[in-house]
């Protein structure tokens, strides 16, 4: 579905606004790899959960640990199911393509700036 010109106006001013405001998360968010689904693993794990529901519900008629094991594998279906989303392979990004993280404190840090908003506020107010 195609935005509306006014949409699309709106929707820049928040980018420019974004890149104003904080343009690291900006870059990462621009550099960030989508995500999608791994058909096979959403439908085990879809199939699994169902399979859960109805021994939950049969151990309901017969036994308490045929319910348990309805739930067990509920669970363990869900958790599956969670890991079907994965990231979108990075282009030309390789093991060696990363950069180590800086270990000491970045100026653009979102803590060191809120406690520097902080301490201008206290001094100011």
């Amino acid at each position: 579905m195609a935005l509306s010109e006014s949409e699309q106006k709106l929707l820049a001013q928040l980018e420019s606004t974004l890149m104003a405001d904080d343009p690291q998360l900006a870059q990462r968010l621009a550099k960030a790899p989508g995500r999608r689904l791994h058909p096979r693993r959403a439908t085990v794990g879809v199939v699994g959960f169902l399979l859960g529901i109805v021994l939950l519900i049969v151990g309901m008629s017969y036994h308490w640990a045929i319910s348990v094991v309805g739930f067990v594998a509920m669970l363990a279906a869900a958790i599956y199911f969670m890991t079907a989303w994965r990231p979108l392979p990075k282009p030309s990004a390789g093991p060696a393509a990363r950069s180590p993280r800086p270990t000491g404190p970045d100026p653009g840090d979102l803590m060191t700036r809120l406690e520097q908003r902080w301490r201008d506020r206290q001094q100011g107010g």
